[in-house]
């Protein structure tokens, strides 16, 4: 795809940014891929405009070790955690959604699945590529990734984060892609020009690179104002994510959508807690993670 040249040279505050523009490769862009919808025998329907989904907000997946300062640690679930959560969700009867699903429901009565769940990771750590996905794939669940689009095109530079290749097959594998802008700063108080060139810009990318165009947003460390979200409007983007707490969404209030953070070290009680809390889900023993790691596997063909 091509992106939008006029509008980045209208957009560009800075040479440097606008020399940072990456053509994708050709071919990418062709398709358009998306998550299986998981299936369920006892759909359950929206009541009264509202739908009580728990959609949980994950961030680094790997340990943040001894140095690290508060900040790291508290973004941070240990890999066997993460999966010992995920087997627990399996095994308590919870179903992945997309939060598309999500604003089907509330926009024209879809049914969601019973004890439906969103999985949503912020920032394109490459543990997401190389751990969680892999993890989901086996285990026939989805999540939405929020990636920052200059973290992918550079990752060259800083293999913390996955490639556009990576978040190919991601897509490909069935996760959602999503926008976390494209430099990860703070959108507030800021030129139309500006957020045409975060907004927009990580949008194409993602579109070019992974052949879907991203349908959701996820705000920078969950600061946005009234342009920002008339931005988001204005490119037909469906909603938005934030940081703060709650797990009841509207669909007036879609650009709004609150999340639950999971926090580091907490025990797979508190995570029953958590989630069985939200969506009622019997507190039943959590699996104990595999001894054997999981590997990368390449995504389906098609």
């Amino acid at each position: 795809m091509v992106f939008c040249l006029a509008v980045w040279a209208a957009a560009g505050l800075q040479a440097g940014a606008r020399a940072a523009i990456v053509q994708p490769p050709r071919g990418v862009g062709d398709a358009i891929f998306t998550a299986e919808p998981q299936p369920s025998a006892k759909p359950r329907r929206t009541s009264a405009g509202v739908v009580k989904v728990p959609i949980l907000m994950y961030h680094y997946i790997s340990s943040p070790g001894p140095t690290a300062d508060r900040l790291r640690r508290e973004l941070s679930v240990e890999p066997a955690a993460f999966e010992q959560q995920m087997r627990w969700l399996k095994v308590n009867g919870f179903h992945t959604v997309t939060l598309d699903q999500v604003y089907d429901a509330l926009a024209g009565g879809e049914p969601l699945p019973k004890k439906p769940i969103a999985l949503t990771f912020d920032d394109g750590h490459i543990e997401h590529y190389k751990f969680v996905f892999p993890l989901l794939h086996s285990l026939e669940m989805t999540g939405t990734f929020f990636i920052v689009a200059d973290f992918a095109t550079f990752s060259y530079t800083n293999p913390d984060y996955l490639s556009w290749q990576q978040a190919r097959e991601m897509a490909d594998g069935g996760m959602r892609i999503e926008s976390h802008a494209r430099t990860h700063r703070d959108l507030r108080n800021r030129s139309f020009q500006y957020l045409v060139w975060e907004v927009l810009g990580s949008i194409e990318q993602i579109e070019a690179y992974t052949g879907r165009r991203p349908t959701f947003f996820c705000y920078p460390s969950g600061k946005y104002d009234d342009a920002v979200v008339r931005m988001l409007k204005s490119v037909k983007l469906r909603g938005a994510v934030t940081t703060a707490y709650g797990m009841q969404h509207r669909l007036a209030d879609a650009f709004a959508w609150t999340r639950l953070r999971v926090r580091y070290g907490a025990s797979i009680a508190e995570y029953a807690l958590l989630v069985g809390g939200a969506s009622g889900a019997p507190p039943q023993e959590a699996p104990t993670p595999n001894s054997a790691p999981i590997e990368a596997t390449p995504a389906p063909e098609g």
